[in-house]
C-alpha cells in the first residue's frame, strides 16, 4: 500500500502540521459560503484522503458543518462561537466606555481596559483627562501579566495547573525591584486578589507608575478582561489603591452586566 506522502510529513511534522492544514481549510471555508471536498482539498493543495480526515475531526468539534444532501463543507457553530467571543473582546474599550468615562470623572485618574493576549495583557481602551502624561499602558500596548494589575486580576482566575504553566515560562522575570518574580509569593497575592476582587500594581511594572485592576466577566462568568485605574505614583499614592478597589469592582461588574445585554 503506497502511503498517503502528507500523512509521512504529517509524523515528521507533529500535531502542528495537522493544526496548520485545518486552519488552512477553516481560512478557505471562510471565504465561501460553502465548499465540496474536491474543491477544499485543491485550495489547499492536500490529498482528498487527509482533507477528508481534518473535515470530519473539525467536524466532531462542531468548526465545520457537513450537509449530506449537497456534498458540501461549511463553517460550523463552534467557529462562530470563538469568532464572537474574539469580537466581544475586542469591543470592550467601545462597549464601556461610558463606564471608564464616568470613572474617569469621579478618580481623576487614567481609566483602562485590557484583554488577555497570549502570555500577557493587551490594552484596548483608555479614558483620560485633558494633558494626561502617557504611561505604559497605552492602547496597542502588551505587558506581562505577573507586573501589571490588569495581569494579575486576570491570573487569579487561572486554575493551578494555568498559573505553573506561567510560572515555568520565559515571561515570568522581573520589570523593576517591586516585580513579583518568586511563584508561593505571587500564589499568595493571587489568592488575596480572587477573595477581595482587584489587584494592585505597585511600581512592579515602571518605577513610578501605580494601578488597581477588577475583573469583567461575561454572561457566562468567564473572564474576559480587566477594567483599571491607573496614574503616576506622584498622583496616585499606594494607600490609594485600596480606596479605590472596592468602586472599581462595582465599576467591572456594571461593565460586564453591559457585556451580557450586547451578546447572546
Amino acid at each position: 500500500m503506497v502511503q498517503d506522502p502528507a500523512e509521512s510529513e504529517e509524523g515528521t511534522l507533529g500535531r502542528v502540521q495537522s493544526l496548520v492544514r485545518a486552519f488552512g481549510l477553516l481560512d478557505e471555508l471562510a471565504k465561501n459560503d460553502s465548499m465540496t471536498l474536491s474543491e477544499l482539498a485543491t485550495l489547499v493543495s492536500l490529498p482528498r484522503s487527509t482533507t477528508h480526515r481534518l473535515l470530519t475531526t473539525m467536524q466532531a468539534l462542531r468548526y465545520v458543518a457537513f450537509d449530506r444532501v449537497t456534498a458540501r463543507w461549511s463553517i460550523g457553530i463552534q467557529a462562530f462561537t470563538v469568532g464572537a467571543v474574539f469580537a466581544q473582546t475586542r469591543d470592550l474599550g467601545q462597549l464601556g466606555r461610558s463606564i471608564m468615562r464616568s470613572l474617569m470623572a469621579d478618580v481623576h485618574h487614567c481609566v483602562n481596559i485590557a484583554v488577555p493576549e497570549r502570555h500577557g495583557i493587551c490594552y484596548v481602551g483608555q479614558a483620560a483627562e485633558y494633558g494626561f502624561q502617557q504611561t505604559a499602558a497605552r492602547p496597542g500596548a502588551v505587558l506581562p501579566l505577573h507586573t501589571t494589575a490588569s495581569g494579575k486580576v486576570i491570573m487569579a482566575q487561572w486554575s493551578r495547573s494555568e498559573l505553573d504553566r506561567y510560572l515555568q515560562g520565559a515571561m515570568f522575570k522581573g520589570r523593576t525591584a517591586r516585580s513579583i518574580v518568586d511563584g508561593d509569593r505571587l500564589r499568595q497575592e493571587l489568592a488575596v486578589t480572587y477573595e477581595r476582587g482587584y489587584a494592585c500594581d505597585d511600581e512592579e511594572h515602571d518605577m513610578g507608575l501605580r494601578c488597581v485592576a477588577a475583573i469583567v466577566h461575561d454572561r457566562h462568568r468567564t473572564p474576559r478582561g480587566a477594567l483599571s485605574i491607573s496614574d503616576r505614583s506622584s498622583k496616585l499614592a499606594r494607600a490609594r489603591l485600596d480606596e479605590l478597589g472596592p468602586s472599581l469592582v462595582l465599576a467591572a461588574q456594571q461593565m460586564s452586566t453591559e457585556i451580557a445585554h450586547q451578546y447572546f
